[in-house]
């Protein structure tokens, strides 16, 4: 593995890592749905400026047939993601986000119709039991419980989104795809912040910041990252890298935004991380 990939593997885990943090800083001054039509409107206008110098090339394609894709991520994923950070810190969040691989691992047997082995269930058991301590350990009252469990309907749609963009990867290239999605993003959050009488234009500093840092880098610069890294190490060796997701939110959640993380959490988080570790270990002995 060239030294390129891991510093791009570095690189979009701490681009993912923090935007936690700046989804978590900017609703707290503005409307979630307001939020993210501001954060799809960046992203879509990078996207058209990219597409404008040529840098992008789209072809004439069905792109209705992207429709299932576009339901689960954006829409989807992040009504539930940005507004279980209304509830849940931006740490939890980190946590939780990490058991996307491994629900992937226990659809696909279902909707893609793959093999599953004896590990990959033991694996799955064990970060389930991890999600398990994350969520308990903050208690059931009802505020924390509502967050955590909607970063885990964000979850479950991240792991429907994979499964559904690879059935539909033969058609569509992924800078196709995600032109489709950053542009329905912004339209599907725009309207219903319009709709809901809840739109309006700020200037406030976390607000801007939070709605570059992720329209941007986020969505624009780690997406480019990602296919990188998938042209020149299988999807085994690239998700390792969102184990260090996980960590640098949970890192920076802590630091910068004074979170308190139980010890209980941290064992959550381990069983998760080393769930995805071995299972990708076992996984990529047994293509060799």
């Amino acid at each position: 593995m060239n030294w390129k990939v891991y510093i791009s593997g570095v690189a979009v885990s701490a681009i993912f890592g923090l935007s936690f943090l700046f989804t978590k800083n900017s609703i707290q001054h503005i409307n979630v749905y307001t939020f993210l039509a501001y954060r799809f409107a960046v992203a879509s206008i990078v996207m058209l400026l990219l597409v404008g110098v040529g840098v992008i090339r789209l072809s004439k394609k069905p792109y209705w047939k992207l429709w299932k894709v576009a339901l689960f991520q954006p829409i989807l994923y992040f009504v539930f993601e940005t507004n279980g950070l209304r509830f849940a810190t931006s740490s939890e969040a980190g946590m939780l986000i990490a058991l996307i691989p491994i629900v992937i691992t226990v659809l696909s047997p279902l909707l893609l119709k793959e093999r599953i082995k004896w590990y990959q269930f033991l694996f799955a058991f064990l970060s389930f039991f991890g999600v398990f301590l994350i969520v308990a350990s903050g208690g059931f009252e009802q505020g924390a419980l509502v967050g955590k469990l909607l970063i885990l309907g964000a979850v479950l749609s991240a792991a429907l989104y994979n499964i559904f963009s690879r059935k539909l990867s033969a058609q569509f290239t992924p800078v196709e795809t995600t032109f489709f999605m950053m542009i329905t993003g912004f339209v599907f959050f725009f309207l219903v912040s319009i709709f809901t009488g809840q739109f309006k234009v700020t200037l406030h500093p976390a607000v801007i910041m939070g709605a570059l840092y992720l329209g941007v880098l986020s969505s624009t610069v780690a997406f480019f990252l990602v296919n990188f890294m998938l042209s020149k190490v299988p999807p085994t060796v690239s998700s390792l890298f969102s184990n260090l997701t996980t960590v640098i939110s949970v890192i920076a959640g802590s630091v910068i935004r004074h979170e308190k993380i139980a010890a209980l959490q941290i064992l959550g988080m381990v069983l998760i991380l080393v769930s995805l570790v071995a299972n990708s270990y076992l996984k990529s002995k047994e293509m060799h």
